[in-house]
């Protein structure tokens, strides 16, 4: 049986990060949810004491080398890009809060789509590589959704905690 091989480890890398660490950041569009439940944006969901801390607006953070930004609405839509290097997926959809400070993010468009898979050609019979190969494109599956808890650090800054994989990352306010 033939193996697929990609040429560059790297993509795979990255696509196999983004998995984990995007629901982490997903968090952040819960807030925007809490609007449309009853509770005021601009109010933090665990104490109602602060007017300052808002989810709603571009948020950037870096986790492991990957510079993540996400776009928090006001409609309960969020969109998030994720890039490291000439490397970036993107994913978009709805949030909603579903407890004080966790917020949950369903994915309905990503990119890419596809991603090109090289196949060398088999090597010849005495060992040595053969020269060639050819590529493919390949499905890239639905980025999983996120539950993400999430407490401010200040008004311009959050941190976000996937429930599942336990990562953080500490994101800053994008004016």
């Amino acid at each position: 049986m033939k193996r697929l091989l990609i040429t560059s480890g790297i993509a795979g890398k990255f696509l196999r990060m983004c998995r984990f660490v995007l629901p982490a950041i997903l968090v952040l569009g819960a807030t925007a949810a809490a609007a449309q439940l009853g509770s005021p944006i601009g109010q933090p969901l665990n104490n109602g004491t602060s007017n300052s801390n808002s989810l709603v607006g571009q948020w950037r953070g870096v986790y492991q080398g990957i510079t993540f930004t996400i776009v928090i609405q006001p409609n309960g839509q969020y969109s998030q890009i994720a890039q490291k290097g000439t490397l970036m997926t993107q994913q978009s959809g709805p949030y909603k809060l579903v407890a004080p400070n966790t917020l949950i993010f369903s994915v309905t468009n990503w990119a890419p789509r596809t991603q090109k898979i090289y196949h060398p050609y088999p090597p010849s019979r005495n060992g040595t590589p053969s020269a060639g190969g050819y590529y493919t494109s390949q499905v890239v599956a639905k980025p999983p959704g996120a539950t993400d808890a999430y407490v401010f650090n200040g008004p311009n800054t959050v941190t976000l905690t996937d429930q599942v994989m336990h990562g953080s990352i500490t994101m800053t306010r994008v004016p």
